[in-house]
């Protein structure tokens, strides 16, 4: 056969295929920094003032206060800026201490599951869990937080849509991204004190004022807050889930689940129906069809004078003032005794 013929194999005689020795150094260095950030201890590299180290602060300060938890309210700070606990245990009859105000800063549904699972032992104890919604709280958009981003279970993983699936599936090979990017707070945190925090006599957390009234009343300055909720919008079946799981729990320990949306600021609201009005009500659309898949009530507010509110009942775009917290307690109260939402008192 002649040499030049396209059958003659004789020219691959003897070919070893070789790995470039740079290549392999590289990834020998990347298996030993990968299992390097594995080995360290998830919580010290958790910043304080962190969504996994707020969770921490609420052990810490706030459960060791209540023994035996008959409300339990979950979501986001602007659920935690809402809800006085000991006057909403005043005005519906239940003895002091009975509310725990869990809401946690920019805290999504499963870093409120991951709370309810660590402390089931009391806060499995309430009869009645309300989850505040909030209208990033379905889309994978905004950022999913790094306790999930680390935690997250491969069958979820795989199962968000393009581009948070390639990152979500990269996250779980490679854990040293969010770990080393953990590394400047960890530094930091030796000088920051802890979480800018405080908790009061009412059992209610709060943070230091937010804005001025002057700022409160530009709507540029919480313009900014929109655009961060609705940049690459997209309800996501995974983040459902997460609600369905929490729902799930709560039942399983005899209590109540309630999910409920509390109210913007009106200028706020009316800002968002006109420049991202689609994807709010895809949103509604979502959240009441998933309320009614998993069989629990849904309050959803959408205009603060539903609650009694009024613009200046808020700090910012959707966190309240003590006076508006004050209101909406009351209101809070009102519904649970009219819809029967507690067994006894």
């Amino acid at each position: 056969m002649s040499h030049s013929s396209i059958f003659n194999f004789e020219s691959f005689e003897g070919f070893k295929p070789r790995v470039p020795l740079t290549v392999m150094g590289v990834a020998a260095v990347l298996l030993i920094l990968e299992i390097g950030v594995r080995l360290i201890p998830e919580e010290t590299l958790i910043p304080a003032r962190s969504r996994q180290g707020e969770i921490f602060f609420l052990e810490r300060e706030l459960l060791p206060r209540i023994e035996k938890p008959r409300v339990v309210l979950l979501g986001s700070s602007r659920m935690r800026r809402a809800v006085v606990p000991k006057l909403l245990d005043e005005k519906i009859g239940l003895p002091p201490n009975s509310t725990l105000n869990c809401g946690l800063a920019s805290g999504r549904v499963f870093e409120a599951k991951h709370l309810y699972d660590r402390n089931i032992e009391k806060l499995g104890q309430a009869e009645l869990v309300i989850l505040n919604i909030d209208e990033w709280h379905l889309s994978q958009g905004w950022r999913l937080g790094s306790l999930y981003e680390l935690h997250a279970p491969w069958s979820e993983r795989v199962a968000f849509a393009e581009p948070v699936r390639s990152r979500m599936i990269l996250d779980g090979l490679f854990s040293m991204r969010l770990k080393l990017l953990l590394v400047p707070a960890l530094i930091k945190k030796k000088h920051e004190g802890g979480p800018n925090l405080k908790l009061d006599e009412n059992n209610q957390i709060l943070p230091p004022p937010r804005r001025t009234k002057v700022e409160i009343e530009d709507a540029a300055a919480y313009a900014g807050d929109m655009e961060t909720f609705y940049n690459r919008f997209q309800i996501s079946p995974v983040l459902e889930n997460h609600i369905a799981d929490l729902a799930k729990a709560v039942k399983a320990r005899g209590g109540k689940f309630v999910l409920m949306q509390l109210p913007n600021r009106a200028a706020y609201q009316a800002e968002v129906n006109a420049k991202h009005g689609d994807e709010f009500k895809a949103h509604v659309a979502a959240l009441k069809d998933l309320a009614q898949r998993i069989d629990v009530p849904l309050f959803f507010y959408d205009d603060p004078k539903q609650c009694g509110l009024s613009d200046d009942s808020f700090e910012d775009y959707g966190h309240m003032t003590p006076d508006g917290a004050r209101v909406f307690t009351q209101f809070l109260a009102d519904l649970i005794q009219q819809e029967k939402l507690l067994k006894s008192k």
